[in-house]
């Protein structure tokens, strides 16, 4: 395991109240604020002492620290996503679930992957019948965004091969996609998907808490955090595992935590790289 991260400073620490004090009010914090503070209190209140260790060398600390296990718990507890009911899956049948993950993945922000998918989907190209040339045309043509700025979709030629072949196999009736062991080692079969894309399937349609999906949001959450030796992707089962240990250590569903995780790292990326690399 590695090391956490500490900033010393208060930067990466939640205000409890404003310290403006040009308002005789201003440290006073108005209802709704008292009502989430007293949310946190009752969260809190079962967390282990910030100085006992939550994995051997890693301490839980204070939920006001950012990237402490102390702090992932509170975000869990406060996210939407910590429900056993919430879904992942990004389309309504397990074909689409994997043509959705192909386009997305290393290179290719996700309102990208999403908006090349609408548009296969809405041109009818999603099927058994496909033809590798109305894929490329789909795929090669410019995105139009809110405010009219055109956008290509990076890697077309390559996710049309994938795509196509994917489509013309023979064996889609056959997708174990019920257990989620046996769905990733058959998706591993699939040309362009490695162990990532198939576990952001495999997590996505079955909500499974055995695999992880390793991008750089993660594996800078987990340097940061002191869970990963690096942030730099290397064995991809061994720091799988390392994720799942500490998902278990601070008692929380692992294909939840993955999906809190990223995306509070994407929205402050800035501030990670900052942290990481001072």
């Amino acid at each position: 395991m590695g090391k956490a991260i500490i900033k010393k400073t208060p930067k990466g620490q939640l205000p409890l109240f404003s310290t403006d004090r040009e308002n005789d009010n201003a440290c006073v914090p108005d209802r709704e604020e008292a009502e989430f503070w007293r949310t946190i209190e009752l969260i809190i209140d079962d967390f282990p002492n910030v100085n006992e260790d939550a994995l051997p060398g890693i301490k839980w600390g204070h939920f006001t620290q950012l990237y402490t296990p102390a702090f992932w718990k509170l975000q869990y507890k406060l996210s939407e996503c910590a429900s056993q009911e919430t879904s992942h899956k990004l389309a309504s049948n397990i074909i689409e679930e994997i043509i959705m993950c192909i386009l997305g993945g290393y290179g290719i922000p996700s309102e990208m992957g999403i908006i090349a998918f609408d548009r296969l989907k809405e041109r009818g190209i999603i099927s058994t019948k496909a033809n590798f040339q109305d894929i490329l045309d789909a795929l090669s043509s410019p995105f139009e965004f809110e405010g009219g700025k055109k956008v290509s979709y990076r890697f077309y030629n390559q996710k049309s091969k994938y795509i196509h072949r994917f489509l013309c196999r023979n064996d889609l009736d056959c997708i174990p996609e019920f257990n989620d062991i046996l769905l990733r080692n058959w998706l591993l079969s699939v040309d362009g998907i490695g162990l990532k894309t198939a576990s952001w399937v495999t997590r996505n349609w079955l909500h499974s808490n055995n695999v992880a999906i390793l991008d750089i949001h993660i594996l800078r959450a987990g340097k940061l955090t002191g869970f990963f030796e690096s942030d730099i992707l290397s064995d991809y089962l061994k720091l799988e595992k390392q994720y799942l240990e500490f998902c278990k250590a601070i008692d929380v569903q692992a294909a939840n935590m993955d999906a809190i995780i990223w995306n509070f790292m994407k929205k402050n990326t800035k501030l990670a790289l900052k942290t990481l690399y001072p």
